[in-house]
């Protein structure tokens, strides 16, 4: 498949893996779950490590990023993490949770794929939170249980 190509595939399903998840939300999907009841807020980490394990099933490797902002002030800080995959094309599917924030550049994008931006550029990233995604049942078996639970309930709206 060629860049292109490859692209509006990556665009396509994760669009579409968003809106499931908004579908699963206005269901009702996630009320007793203590994190994904508030999406997208709060939900970066684990929305990422759901989206790969789409994209993976999809047949595309993806890698986790988690960076952090330090602001001017201790409780400026804020971290938040997305996928990238090939040639560094960022794939986030929760930053609109920061569209009320001017410190955020009020970034209101459900979905965004492509090059580095303003937005993410505001992350600093440090290697420890960075890995090769291999999927939930490569994660920590404290979270794989909830994140499959998850997961399921997300791909029954695609």
């Amino acid at each position: 498949m060629n860049v292109g190509g490859r692209m509006r595939k990556i665009v396509q399903l994760a669009t579409e893996f968003r809106k499931a998840i908004d579908s699963a939300f206005e269901a009702g999907e996630f009320d007793c779950d203590i994190i994904f009841r508030s999406f997208p807020q709060g939900c970066c980490g684990d929305a990422s490590d759901l989206l790969a394990q789409y994209l993976l099933e999809n047949g595309i490797k993806t890698t986790y990023i988690c960076g952090t902002y330090w602001g001017e002030a201790a409780e400026n800080r804020q971290s938040h993490a997305w996928l990238i995959t090939g040639r560094y094309i960022i794939i986030d599917i929760t930053g609109d949770q920061f569209k009320r924030s001017h410190v955020f550049l009020n970034y209101d994008k459900s979905v965004y794929v492509g090059k580095e931006d303003k937005f993410h550029r505001l992350f600093e990233v440090e290697d420890r939170n960075v890995y090769e995604c291999h999927g939930i049942d490569a994660l920590g078996s404290a979270c794989r249980s909830r994140l499959w639970d998850l997961y399921k309930k997300i791909v029954k709206y695609i």
